[in-house]
């Protein structure tokens, strides 16, 4: 299976305002054939875990896992959950790591991802000519998902562009689930609904989160996220 991509016209445009403000939006990044494949696939419910913060460690659990435990229990894993959130440090939502074992939709667009053209397309935007590889992950946030602002640049790895190829057709901005940067400081500055097949480039050091999804979202925000790696 193979996912294609199609031709990126406005480079020079696209590098010039990534320059301008260390974030950009490629529209129509993928063709239309590969884009109905991957949304199809992306949407099917048994690929995900739910990831969050707690106890000072990133943890994930299947929803079967977690339906299994007691209810009084169930309550008090969100709550936790939400207080450490409240003091801005958190995150809830589905994910899927793409490795050898993911559905080959998944394999397939980050195969793509990785690709000679793709990859000089990203070094001439982002002018990070070290640029070697992508990973990923596929993600889902239903209502109540969320990420709290933070920054990608860690300590002893090698991102240095982050990624978020979005899935979801339709979605409302009033629904949340917004890419929020902010400056250094926590002030709000540019805020990007999710956008069908485009695919959004910022530096690592830019400060971000996803807001809250609604609880009257009509429906699930996907994307296949990560970074680009020197």
């Amino acid at each position: 299976m193979t996912i294609q991509a199609n031709n990126i016209g406005n480079i020079d445009e696209l590098a010039a305002e990534f320059e301008r403000q260390g974030v950009v939006r490629v529209f129509n990044f993928l063709e239309q054939n590969s884009l109905k494949t991957l949304a199809n696939a992306i949407e099917q419910p048994g690929h995900y875990d739910n990831a969050f913060y707690l106890d000072g460690q990133n943890k994930q659990a299947s929803d079967a896992e977690i339906k299994k435990l007691p209810v009084a229990t169930q309550q008090q894993l969100f709550k936790n959950i939400h207080s450490i959130a409240a003091k801005g440090a958190g995150f809830l939502y589905g994910r899927h790591k793409i490795e050898n074992h993911s559905p080959r939709e998944f394999k397939a667009v980050l195969q793509l991802l990785n690709s000679d053209n793709v990859l000089a397309n990203i070094r001439a935007i982002t002018n990070q000519t070290q640029l070697r590889f992508a990973d990923g992950q596929a993600t889902r946030y239903r209502r109540g998902d969320f990420l709290t602002r933070h920054i990608d640049n860690i300590p002893g790895e090698t991102r240095r562009i982050a990624y978020v190829l979005g899935v979801t057709p339709g979605w409302h901005p009033d629904w949340g689930g917004l890419l929020q940067f902010f400056e250094q400081d926590g002030t709000p500055t540019q805020a990007w609904s999710p956008s069908f097949n485009s695919l959004t480039l910022f530096d690592v050091n830019k400060v971000h989160s996803v807001t809250y999804v609604t609880p009257f979202a009509e429906k699930n925000r996907y994307s296949v996220t990560g970074w680009f790696r020197s």
